[in-house]
């Protein structure tokens, strides 16, 4: 792991009422560009798209709001046969790591999301060329202890059918509110 970790100030700050809102928003975004060999998608990729740390030490019972939000764009044909299927399964993962004080923990998938975009038609023509540009966003409430906590928001692909001349995910963006939802 990284050391992304924020440093050793993740302890409540020494002012007289810590804040009851916490707002992060995510650093370090970055797009998913597929590698694609000769129309095929290469198996196994997987790509962390942008991630944050949020420090709820100061908050009680903590309930911490994510927000993600992309845009999944891609071109593919296909040219066999007089039936035609273009797909593209992807698999989105909200991934959480927090720290105890002592050491790391392990990291957590806290909840998946699938976009799946299927087509199939069955005509006449001898080719059928898609090309897609939509956007993806999910929110995810999480009720975590307090402390410090990174989390990340990964993509792979799962399944393909047809021929891509790209296939990606643009414009990453990750944010997160927490609230305690006890008073002090």
């Amino acid at each position: 792991m990284d050391n992304y970790y924020c440093d050793k100030s993740c302890v409540c700050p020494s002012h007289p009422k810590p804040k009851k809102i916490l707002l992060e928003c995510g650093k370090q975004p970055q797009d998913a560009n597929f590698e694609i060999d000769d129309g095929e998608v290469e198996e196994n990729q997987s790509f962390v798209l942008d991630r944050l740390v949020i420090d709820t030490s100061c908050l009680q019972k903590p309930l911490v709001k994510i927000d993600f939000s992309s845009l999944v764009a891609f071109k593919a044909e296909d040219d066999e046969g007089a039936r035609h299927e273009i797909e593209v399964e992807l698999l989105f993962k909200l991934i959480r790591i927090c720290k105890d004080g002592k050491s790391d923990k392990d990291s957590e998938v806290v909840q998946t999301w699938k976009y799946l975009k299927s087509f199939e038609i069955e005509n006449n023509i001898d080719e059928v060329e898609i090309e897609v540009s939509e956007p993806f966003t999910v929110t995810f409430c999480d009720k975590t202890c307090p402390g410090c906590c990174e989390y990340k928001m990964v993509v792979e692909g799962k399944d393909f059918d047809g021929e891509f001349d790209f296939l990606r995910v643009t414009k990453p963006d990750l944010s997160a509110l927490a609230q305690g939802t006890q008073e002090d």
